[in-house]
Parts: C-alpha cells; structure tokens; sequence
C-alpha cells in the first residue's frame, strides 16, 4: 500500500482570527440595522414634511382672513361685494379646516393652498385696481323711442 502523506496546518486560534470573525458579524448586524432604520426614516421624515405644509397652509390662510378683515376695495360698491364674498369664502373654509386639519392628506393641502393663494390674489386686485366687475347701463330709448305715441314723445 501507498502511503498517504497528509498535509495540514494546525489552526491556532489567537486574536486576528477572532477579531476578523467579530467585525465580520458587526459589519452584517449593521447592514441589517440600516436596512431596517433607512425605510423608517424616510416614512418620518415624509411625515414631517406634509406637517411643514399643514403648517404652512393654516398660515397662509390665517394671513389670508386677516386681509379679507382689512381689505379697502377701490372701486364702490361693487368691489366692497366682491370683497365681502372673498371674506365670506374664507370664513366657510375656516371650519373645516379647524376640525380636519390633522387628517389632510398632501392632495388636498395641495388643493387648499391653491386656493388660498387664489384667494389672497384676488383680494390684492380688489385693493389695488378694483372690482372685477363693471356695471354698465342700457340706453332703452332708442327702443322705446319707436313704440311710444307721437304726443308721449
């Protein structure tokens, strides 16, 4: 029979070999750490982003009724209505926005600040140039004029 030579090292275990198998295990548990807390980050930090805009819309709407409460219209009576209507939409929105506030979700923030915005626009016209609407008035004479009798003339 041959005989079979057999080589080996003895494996001795010493501190670069335990140490490689502790930071082998620390790189893993790390990895499994980031790839927990990373998804859990972004849900908050999304969170904190759509209450920057909560905030920001019930701030620019409380600007928004402030203005409607000193808004001066140029332009009579007419513009002093439509200012009155601006106001009056404000005051409606301000309800439910009290009691939803907390629950919007970043389509209807979206939705309101746009409107708000719109509101605020509008109310920026009235002060400076006026109503939107015109009133005109209509000569009826050259109407009546052919219908009535000769001695009504």
């Amino acid at each position: 029979m041959a005989q079979q030579i057999t080589y080996s090292a003895k494996f001795k275990r010493d501190y670069v070999a335990a140490s490689a198998v502790v930071i082998f295990i620390a790189i893993v548990l790390a990895e499994i750490a980031l790839a927990i807390s990373i998804p859990a980050y972004l849900k908050r930090e999304n969170a904190m982003a759509l209450e920057v805009r909560r905030l920001q819309l019930l701030d620019s709407f409380d600007g928004a009724r402030g203005m409607s409460e000193k808004l001066k219209p140029k332009g009579g009576e007419t513009a002093e209505l439509e200012a009155r209507l601006v106001a009056w939409g404000l005051n409606s929105l301000a309800p439910y926005l009290r009691e939803h506030s907390g629950a919007l979700t970043s389509d209807e923030i979206a939705g309101l600040q746009a409107s708000v915005t719109e509101f605020t626009r509008i109310m920026t016209r009235l002060r400076d140039q006026g109503g939107f609407c015109r009133e005109q008035t209509l000569d009826t004479a050259i109407y009546l004029e052919p219908l009535l009798p000769e001695e009504a003339r």
